[in-house]
């Protein structure tokens, strides 16, 4: 009579932890859940911050009206600054070179990375418009590897053509040209 109380009581706890639902004809595929983004953890900027405040008006009602505070727009650095004060000199001052150069613009390099580079090319007002990787024939028949710091900013499209020489790079090599312009603002360094 004990192990028969015994039994029922176990056939009951099992019962009421049991999932006894009738099983899905097909199992559901799995997905992972989406991503969540967390709020910030601290808190936004003053400039940023609305704030709101209560406004009476004659028919006695409040109503909440939101402002906005003006925000200090701040222009970008100079990015031919940045590019100095990281060590790039003007090709022009390191070799009898152009000081804008018709299709590159303004061209910096940091004299210890020749003659691979990169080389960073600005337009007239500073702004980066294309890294330059110039590649000799040697390193290339050699089957050599190279490695160069990244390219300085994002790249729309890529031109690699030869070159005989020039001053600073004297032996034939090929340019490879990662444009940070689109192929109609490459006119900004044309002339």
């Amino acid at each position: 009579m004990r192990n028969a109380l015994v039994c029922v009581a176990l056939v009951a706890l099992l019962a009421l932890i049991a999932d006894v639902r009738r099983p899905a004809a097909q199992f559901a595929p799995f997905t992972l859940p989406a991503p969540q983004t967390l709020a910030p953890a601290t808190a936004p900027p003053a400039d940023k911050v609305e704030q709101t405040r209560t406004v009476s008006h004659r028919s006695g009602k409040a109503h909440r009206k939101r402002e906005k505070k003006h925000e200090a727009v701040r222009p970008p650095p100079n990015q031919r600054k940045v590019a100095e004060k990281n060590g790039y000199e003007r090709v022009s001052d390191l070799v009898t070179f152009p000081k804008f150069f018709p299709g590159l613009g303004v061209i910096f390099v940091k004299p210890d990375t020749l003659p691979l580079g990169p080389f960073l090319c600005f337009d007239r007002r500073d702004r980066l418009v294309a890294t330059v990787y110039m590649v000799p024939n040697k390193d290339i028949d050699d089957h050599k590897s190279l490695e160069a710091a990244g390219s300085a900013g994002p790249v729309d499209h890529v031109s690699f053509y030869f070159n005989p020489g020039h001053p600073g790079v004297d032996v034939p090599h090929y340019h490879v040209v990662l444009w940070h312009v689109t192929k109609k603002q490459e006119a900004r360094v044309a002339k």
